[in-house]
Parts: structure tokens; sequence; C-alpha cells
């Protein structure tokens, strides 16, 4: 074991820097130093605990169309279209893709044109001799610099640019993802909020019924005050359940609005028709869980940050090497001093020419660049640890999701059961009420039991829905593999107004997803 006390030494990890010096020699750009990425190794279950389903592709990439409903995928695409953060999403990726034009730029010489004109007055002793006018000089020039990418720090830069730009469009694709999860459980919440509304509402009339029985009979002395007041009870608690679940109703409409990219009260103005509620799917295309590696957007997000940081410590590596540059300049030069005349710039015999070659080599500050590439080691660690832990999430997000399925489906057929046995006791109890057999307490039990269960069975019917969305979510359900990406023609028009993005706006249309 090295002693902590000494200094730090070059990289072993350079095998390719014989071959370099060699090519420097010959004016070549030889290999690039640093690490080439390979895929880390991650933990994979062989099959999922529930539903292993083989994996529908077709069935994965439009999954709301499982739910027969058109409304949702109408809400779908307006979300696509309209939602500012996966607009901002899109607008990412062409930030990226102006960041890898400025890595790319950087394989190329500098190549500039510099113009110039000086004017300077007479010195001192110039002036005491009686010359007062001053002299001109001008230039023109064109000047090149190039630094030869020996150790490849430019490649390395333009794999890393690469990488992130591509991180940006699985980012865009998570995102999108995410979207679409989202708004399809705000609905679904909307629904099933809607639903016990319904239920509630429905118990109200009949409860509000009950109350002008209980009171009929009350002031006809055929039952007591007691009778009445639980009546009362009964028909107030409900009425007042109503109200909270309005808000919880239109709090998620205002939720579901601003994902469509709209004022809070969209969806109550624009969809304030009843129609029938999703269908349930029959089952979810699993897959095995080593489709998630290419399935999962932002599982490739991740690794694709840990290729862009892999390509950093390149970078950093190759500023401990020693750097060569070279440059040159021609152009012509002129003065209206000692018989020239400003108006010669252009003539053969006012040429000026330069050339240069530099050598730079750290010595003193070796530390710094070897601790350096050690701060983008530790960063490419975290970023293959995020990688890893990101599968491991995702297994997870999808065996938590096939569990709930599994559980709300049971839930649902045993509320079921529960709710028309509860529909029979009711209405026995107040036929028994009705018939004198039996005070208002067993038709206070009654309803409140149904009321309970219909609740109860309403919230595992949206809960249902909500879990194959989460599914579908957590397989990567509603991205078809490829990164691809759009910007919407308002953004585009605006960002060209302001600045000229060329062809730097216009997206991936058809782009492979493996890394």
């Amino acid at each position: 074991m090295k002693n902590r006390s000494e200094p730090p030494s070059l990289p072993r990890s350079t095998p390719c820097v014989l071959p370099c010096v060699l090519a420097a020699a010959l004016g070549l750009s030889a290999c690039a130093v640093g690490p080439d990425y390979q895929r880390p190794a991650v933990r994979l279950e062989n099959q999922w605990q529930h539903g292993n389903a083989p994996g529908d592709e077709r069935q994965l990439s439009d999954w709301w169309q499982q739910f027969d409903d058109p409304r949702l995928t109408q809400l779908l695409q307006q979300g696509r279209d309209n939602n500012p953060t996966l607009a901002s999403a899109a607008v990412r990726i062409a930030q990226a893709q102006a960041q890898l034009g400025i890595a790319k730029s950087g394989e190329l010489p500098a190549v500039q044109l510099s113009l110039s004109r000086n004017y300077s007055k007479p010195d001192l002793a110039n002036q005491l001799q009686g010359k007062t006018g001053g002299g001109s000089t001008q230039q023109i020039s064109l000047q090149a610099a190039w630094e030869p990418d020996l150790w490849g720090a430019v490649r390395r830069g333009g794999e890393s640019a690469q990488a992130s730009w591509l991180s940006t469009i699985a980012a865009y694709q998570a995102a999108m993802a995410a979207l679409e999860a989202n708004i399809a459980t705000l609905y679904f919440n909307v629904r099933t909020l809607e639903q016990r509304l319904l239920v509630a509402s429905n118990n109200l009339k009949q409860q509000a019924e009950n109350l002008r029985i209980a009171n009929a009979r009350f002031r006809a002395g055929a039952s007591s005050e007691q009778d009445l007041r639980q009546a009362q009870v009964l028909f107030e608690q409900t009425n007042a359940n109503i109200p909270t679940l309005r808000a919880a109703l239109q709090q998620s409409q205002h939720a579901l609005s601003v994902l469509l990219g709209q004022p809070p009260d969209y969806y109550r103005l624009q969809y304030a028709d009843a129609v029938p509620m999703p269908s349930v799917p029959a089952s979810v295309p699993a897959g095995i869980p080593r489709d998630l590696l290419q399935r999962r957007p932002d599982v490739l997000q991740a690794e694709y940050a840990a290729i862009a940081q892999s390509a950093r410590i390149g970078q950093a590596k190759a500023a401990l090497f020693p750097s060569f540059s070279l440059g040159g300049s021609f152009g012509y030069q002129s003065s209206d001093s000692g018989g020239n005349h400003l108006s010669d710039l252009f003539k053969w015999h006012n040429p000026v020419t330069s050339a240069s070659a530099g050598f730079l080599l750290p010595i003193f500050n070796h530390g710094l660049l070897v601790n350096q590439v050690r701060v983008e080691d530790a960063a490419f660690q975290q970023a293959v640890l995020n990688y890893q832990n990101q599968v491991l999430t995702a297994q997870q997000q999808v065996e938590d999701a096939l569990s709930a399925i599994d559980g709300h489906r049971a839930a649902r057929l045993n509320l079921t059961t529960a709710s028309n046995a509860a529909r029979r006791s009711t209405l026995l109890a107040l036929e028994r009420y009705k018939a004198g057999e039996t005070d208002f307490t067993t038709v206070t039990s009654a309803y409140q039991s149904q009321l309970q269960v219909e609740d109860g069975l309403a919230q595992a019917e949206g809960n249902l829905l909500q879990s194959f969305v989460e599914a579908y979510r957590a397989l990567g359900g509603g991205w078809d593999g490829k990164l691809t990406a759009e910007l919407s023609e308002d953004i585009t028009r605006q960002m060209r107004a302001r600045t000229d993005w060329g062809d730097a706006l216009e997206l991936p249309h058809s782009q492979g997803s493996a890394p």
C-alpha cells in the first residue's frame, strides 16, 4: 500500500501513451486517454412475482387504448401539445444540440480575420524638431491556430456532449411518459370522485325520503322522536360529506387542467357532460425484467449520464500530458511614414507573416490536475450507482404496481358482493321499519353500511384503474423505444425571432435508443 504522503503520479490506465507520442512526432492525432465506457452490471429478477404475461410492444406503446375511453385519449393529446414542462424538456434538447456543436468545433483550427488601424502622436524629440504630425498604420491579416488533439481531450469532450444530448432526449421521453401517466391518474381520480359524489347524492335522496317518512310517522304517533332524530342525523351526516367530495373533485379538475397547459377551470368548462366509466384492462403485458433496460427512458437517461461522465474522465486525464499548439498569420501592413502611403496596403512588398509553435508541459500544477481526474472519476462512480439504483427502483415500481393490481382487483370483487348485500339489507330494514317491526336504528345502521360499502367500491374501482396506469408507467408504456422529440411551432417561431438557430431546433425524429 502506498504511503498517503507520496505525491500523485501519472495515471496508469494509459496504454496508448507511446502510440500517441509517435503520432505526435508525425503531426497526427492518436488515441484518447481515459476509460472507454462499459455498461455496469445490474441486478435483475428473472421474472416478475405477479403478472408474467408476455410483453406486447404495441399494447404498451398505446396503453391508454386499453381503457376504451376516447376522452382520455383526447386529454393525453392535449397534454402532449400544450404542457409547459414537456415543452421545456424539448427546449433543453435544442440547448444540448448547441452545446454539442460547441464541443465538435474544437476539432477544427480556429481561423479569424483581423483588421486594425493605429494612429500615434510624435514623441517629444520630434515635436522639438517641429514635427507635429503623427503617423498611421493599418493592417489586415488572416490568423489561424490549432492544437492537435493528441490525447483525445476534444474527442472525449465530443463523446460527453453527445451522450449528454442523448440524455436530454431520453429525459424528454421520460417527461412524456410521466405526463401521460399523471394525466391519466388525475383523470381517473376525477372520474372516481364523480362516482363517489353520485353514490352520496343517491343515498342522500333516499335518506331525505326516509326522513320524510320518519317525520310523518312521528306526527302520526306511530314512532318515537328518537327515530325521527336518527333519520335526521343520518341525512345530515351524508349531506356533510358532499361538500368535501366536491372540493376534492374541483381540486383534481384544476390540477388536470394545468397539466393540459390550460387555466384551472378548463376541464370543468369543457368536459361537463357525463360519459361512461373507463374499462378495466384484462392484464398487463409485463414481459421480463431485463426489458426495462431498453424500455424505460429514465433508465436510459441515467445510463447516458454515466456515459457522458465517463468521457469527462478522459478529458481531465488529457490535461496531464504535454500539449502542442500551432499558429500562424498572413496579411498586409502599410503606413504613412517614411514616404510610404496607407493606400499601399495590398502591395506585395508589404506582406506580414508569422508562424508559431508551442509546447506546454504541466509541472507545478500536476497535483491539481490529478485531483481533477479524481473528481471526475468520483462523479462517474456516482453516475454508475445512480444508474444501478434506477434499475432497482424501476423493478420495484413494476412489482408494486402489479401487486396493487392484484390487491385492488380482489378488493373490487369483494366490495361488489358486499354492495349487493348492503342494498338488499337496507331494503329489508326499511320494509320492517315501515311495517312497525323494528325501530329506525336498524335502518340507520343498514344505510350507513350501504353508503360505506358503495363509496369503498367506487374507490376500489378508481384505485384499480390507477394501478394499471402505474403498471404501464413502470413498464415504460407510451414509449416506442426511439429517442425522438418534438418542439412546437409556436416555441420554434419565438426562439427563431430572437436568435439565429439554424438547424439546431430541428429535433431528432428517428434515433436509436441503445447506448
